[in-house]
């Protein structure tokens, strides 16, 4: 029996209309988005994106325009709850929200009618503002997505009705461990905890929101499914009488899913493992131009890319698969939840650069609010997000499916060690780092002076007594020094490289191009160092390979280039091999610049650096196997988790799963292999299966918690505000302690006893109330916990831990504290008529000293006059680019590059590069861009702006202005300085400017050594 296509879509599916996308929310709220850079499989993460200016500080003198919206693709989102939230209200109507543990029936009389009332709410206001609606969404999103003019989407923005109207935006992919997280065989958990492998996730659905899959994948095996014969069994997928793949869940509620047909895709090669294949192709399509799409790429679910593949695989692929890689044997893999069924929702396409790929923001709704429908328990979500902001539409549909009963994990981003470069901030959502986990894939670099260096490796062949050379040293005549040594391609001179060894930077280029320029060349193998602490990745190379730590040798070859080298497949060092678990140096760090730092981020870590799992043939050489690193690979180990513990516990909630994993995690070590206990780079801690099943407490969450918490964020929502620092996680973090304050969580049982409490935070003084409970099973506990800075260094964080104890476990939670000098606006903006104005900043103290201030500033922009067309942002000066080389100096306190168009309609995007090639993005739907860095590097920056949109594609004139800081003008005096306000008490800063000409001027103030304020001033005539 074969299964068809269930039918066409009812719905349209129109797309984005650009690739570096804004999110404007609400009316006077601007946060920027920029594209997060992708991380394949071999590829290394450039340095993270800046954040974009904080909103001025509001009720200021600051006479700025509110953000103006260009036209485009948008989403638009209303206030009134949407179907997974909504608890009752509409006349008629009663609730269909579910209590924890249950799951969404979207199928109900209720849901139905519900929807048809959100819909009827939709097409109203669409008809009022003359819009024509793409796409409606009542699962997840109470909004539509459209095609909008100028007009339209402000005229939206200030709706009363309207949550948000936030710009399409395209996401990028994040990028055997079974065996080091102890689940297999005989005294493995899944035979002690969770029924052996055969019933290990049995009965739950994992959906995975990535590239695809690879249908003929061992790790995708499965039997045809066939009619219903009797009644159902929980697990067991049957053929409904519509060709669907049904199954009963341990939840007592079903699956049903769509096998979507596509090129090179059937739709029937749906199975008895994978229930559910979909792809929304639409926004990339209209997009991208197909000379920018990829030619490899299928519209379909199967994957060309890898990504997809793997993450599914790891997630709840089969059990005892043979894997094989480069022609050697690897032995057996599984998924982590190898009885759970997998629901395939492909939404990342490829294309021909960067650029060109990724996942839109309009194709993850629109899967999230099918995977509900379809009645997933887990969601997958390897993809990039924002690192400012919990309120995008991506995040607002995982929160409407976490209400729905579904538990999110999602990869905390690649752009570590830099900090607060965390993605996924939303309290519903699991955010999960990246660790080591395996020292066995290792090789060696012998000379022939008899030093060795061993590092990571997974070469079938070996090089004996070959020349070893430096890059730079065969490098081709007119390559650059810097590329060559990254191995760039076309830089080495096959003259100089046939038969020799080649030592190449890590960087930049992806880690296996590398080596295909070294093979290129005529080299026999490679040695890849890192310049600076990162992972050890087993790629898959074009030449034998050994990924070192450092880059020692290249000092040892530099004084001896007589040297030769062998490669060997193993470890002849006689070392012991690196410790494990350690933090990814690509894994990363927190803390997130959400909600004031008062969310701690990463929530947990997993096994994330050369895991084994499936791959694409057509993204891979043929290979069907392989191993990748990244956040990507960590977040579907804590997915299969979570489907192990609904499997076992299906009326958990998401918050609890999360909870039961977060408590029971343990810290990682160093490279000595002591344990550190880093809460910004692993979260909790290593996430640890033999003991999350029996947590004993939970920190339960719900939809009140999550709006509540967006209430207290500015969303006008109309639910009691929740503070963020109060959200009921198992975490505790507060970025701004001044004086004394106090946290509140709830602690429901699951094992009863009598709990004892302890924090942990050096320097910082918490007294928990109250710090004993005796609970029986199922009952709560309200506590606080009070803290009070008693020594530890302003301006930095302290991470310490909170621990319930009983005679039968141990629940400990992560704490993160900074204590501040002050609390003041990051951003002032002003107006002044004249040169000479004032502005007052309010401000709390932390210090129980006096606080001194000082200025930096104010200084006059630099204004260059630009006129351009539309056209994409190439880097190079163009038509539709200008690029200007600022020299910024040494000990320069602030950098500040802004454009200004002359017309409010068209849209100008920014992109500001640093000497050492970090990109600072400023590109959002605004007409003007604005980016800021503090302490900037000295050297020459570029600044880059680009017109991307103007009505009628004409030319449009704009501004660009240049700020650098080097030093106080004495323009700037501030009152009373120093500042003296007792530790906790709040008070008001009046900054006073004289002698400005008219133009725009900006200054920082910075309280004692610790945090400071941009005084942004436009000057005009009197």
């Amino acid at each position: 029996m074969t299964y068809p296509h269930v039918g066409p879509r009812t719905q349209s599916r129109n797309p984005a209309t650009r690739l570096a996308a804004a999110v404007a929310l609400g009316v006077s709220l601007l946060i920027g988005q920029g594209l997060a850079a992708p991380a394949w499989a071999a590829a290394d993460p450039v340095a993270p994106a800046s954040p974009a200016d904080p909103p001025g500080l509001e009720g200021s003198a600051s006479g700025e325009d509110e953000p103006t919206l260009d036209g485009g693709r948008y989403i638009v989102m209303l206030k009134d709850k949407p179907l997974a939230a909504y608890t009752g209200g509409v006349e008629g109507i009663p609730g269909t929200a579910v209590t924890n543990g249950r799951k969404l029936d979207a199928g109900s009389t209720e849901s139905q009618r519900y929807s048809a009332h959100l819909e009827e709410q939709q097409n109203r206001l669409a008809a009022e503002k003359g819009v024509a609606i793409g796409d409606s969404y009542t699962l997840a999103v109470n909004g539509f997505s459209a095609e909008l003019s100028a007009e339209q989407a402000n005229a939206l923005s200030k709706d009363g009705n309207v949550l948000a109207v936030v710009k399409d935006t395209l996401y990028k992919i994040d990028y055997s461990s079974t065996e080091f997280l102890g689940l297999p065989g005989p005294t493995g958990v899944w035979a002690e905890q969770f029924g052996g492998e055969a019933n290990a996730g049995k009965g739950t659905v994992v959906g995975v929101l990535d590239t695809g899959y690879t249908p003929g994948n061992p790790f995708f095996a499965g039997a045809q499914v066939a009619p219903l014969s009797g009644g159902p069994q929980v697990g067991e997928p049957y053929l409904s009488p519509g060709n669907q793949i049904t199954m009963l869940k341990a939840d007592g509620t079903s699956f049903a899913g769509v096998c979507e047909a596509g090129d090179q895709f059937a739709g029937t090669e749906c199975n008895s493992k994978v229930i559910g294949a979909r792809y929304y192709d639409e926004a990339f399509k209209a997009t991208v131009p197909p000379d920018l799409r990829s030619p490899k790429e299928s519209y379909s679910p199967l994957d060309i890319n890898n990504h997809g593949s793997h993450t599914a695989s790891t997630a709840a692929g089969n059990y005892d698969v043979s894997q094989a890689v480069g022609g050697r044997d690897f032995g057996k893999g599984s998924g982590v939840a190898p009885a759970a069924k997998l629901a395939i929702y492909k939404i990342c396409w490829e294309g021909i650069s960067p650029a060109t790929t990724g996942c839109f923001a309009s194709s993850s709704v629109e899967a999230i609010e099918d995977a509900i429908r379809d009645g997933v328990d887990v969601l997958s979500f390897s993809i990039s997000g924002t690192n400012n902001s919990a309120a995008d539409p991506v995040s607002i549909a995982f929160l409407n499916a976490a209400a729905a009963g579904i538990f999110v994990a999602a990869s905390a981003g690649n752009s570590g060690p830099a900090v607060s470069t965390v993605n996924h901030a939303a309290p519903w959502m699991t955010s999960v780092a990246a660790s080591t986990h395996s020292s066995s894939l290792r090789g060696t670099v012998e000379l022939s002076s008899g030093e060795k260096f061993a590092g990571a490796s997974i070469m079938a062949t070996e090089v004996t007594d070959a020349p070893l050379a430096l890059a730079v040293s065969v490098k081709a005549a007119d390559a650059p020094d810097a590329n060559a040594a990254l191995c760039a391609p076309g830089t080495l001179d096959p003259a100089k490289t046939a038969g020799k060894i080649v030592i190449c930077d890590r960087g930049v280029v992806d880690r296996t191009a590398k080596s295909v320029t070294v093979a290129q060349a005529g080299g026999v193998g490679m040695v890849l160092v890192n310049l600076t602490p990162n992972s050890l990745d087993v790629d898959l190379h074009s030449v034998p390979t050994v990924h070192l730590e450092d880059a020692a040798i290249k000092a040892v070859v530099t004084a001896d280039a007589a040297l030769t080298a062998s490669l060997v497949s193993t470890d002849t060092t006689g070392l012991e091999p690196p410790p494990v678990p350690q933090i990814a140096g690509f894994s990363s760090r927190g803390p997130t610049l959400a909600a004031n730092s008062d969310l701690l981020k990463p929530d947990i870590a997993a096994p994330g650096v050369g895991v084994l799992a499936a791959v694409s043939p057509i993204g891979s050489n043929g290979q069907n196997f392989g191993f990748l690193s990244g956040t990507s690979m960590a977040a579907p180990q804590v997915s299969g988790l979570a489907a192990l513990l609904l499997g076992k516990n299906p009326l958990w909630s998401p918050a609890s799963v999360k909870s039961a994993m977060m408590t029971t995690a343990y810290d990682l070590v160093d490279a000595e292999g002591s344990p550190v206990h880093d809460v910004f780079a692993q979260g909790a801690g290593q996430v640890d299966p033999a003991r999350m099943a029996a947590p004993g407490l939970v920190y339960d969450a719900g939809p009140t918690d999550w709006l509540g918490f967006l209430q207290g964020q500015g969303y006008q929502l109309g639910v009691a505000p929740v503070a963020a620092k109060d959200v009921n996680l198992p975490s505790i973090a507060i970025g701004g302690l001044t004086g004394t304050q106090t946290v509140t969580r709830t602690v429901t049982a699951l094992t009863a006893g009598t709990y004892s409490a302890d924090v942990d935070v050096p320097g910082v003084t918490a007294e928990v109330t109250p710090d004993v409970v005796t609970l029986g099973e199922g009952e709560k506990a309200t506590f606080t916990v009070q803290f009070t800075n008693s020594g530890a260094t302003l301006d930095a964080f302290v991470g310490g831990s909170l621990t319930w104890t009983s005679d039968e476990v141990t629940v400990r939670s992560p704490v993160a504290i900074r204590s501040v000098t002050a609390v003041a606006p990051a951003v002032v903006n002003a107006t002044s008529a004249g040169g000479s104005g004032s502005a007052v900043i309010p401000v709390t103290s932390g210090s129980p000293e006096p606080i001194e201030l000082t200025v930096k500033g104010l200084a006059k922009a630099n204004s260059t006059a630009v006129s351009l067309v539309p056209g994409p942002y190439t880097g190079v000066k163009d038509g539709a680019n200008d690029v200007q080389i600022v020299n910024v100096p040494a000990g320069s306190s602030l950098a500040r590059f802004e454009v200004i168009s002359a017309n409010p309609a068209a849209d100008f995007d920014l992109y500001v590069v640093s000497p050492a090639g970090v990109l600072y993005p400023g590109a959002t739907a605004a007409a003007s861009e604005a980016v800021s860095v503090t302490d900037p590097v000295p050297g020459d920056w570029k600044v880059t702006t680009n017109l991307f949109a103007s009505p009628g594609n004409a030319a449009t004139a704009a501004s660009v202005e240049v700020m650098v800081l080097a030093g106080d003008a004495g323009n700037l005096t501030l009152s009373p300085n120093p500042l003296t306000l007792e530790n906790g008490t709040s008070g008001e800063l009046t900054a006073t400017w004289t002698g400005l000409e008219v133009g725009k001027w900006v200054g920082l103030i910075r309280f004692g050594t610790g945090p400071s304020t941009q005084l942004n001033v436009a000057v005009t005539a009197p």
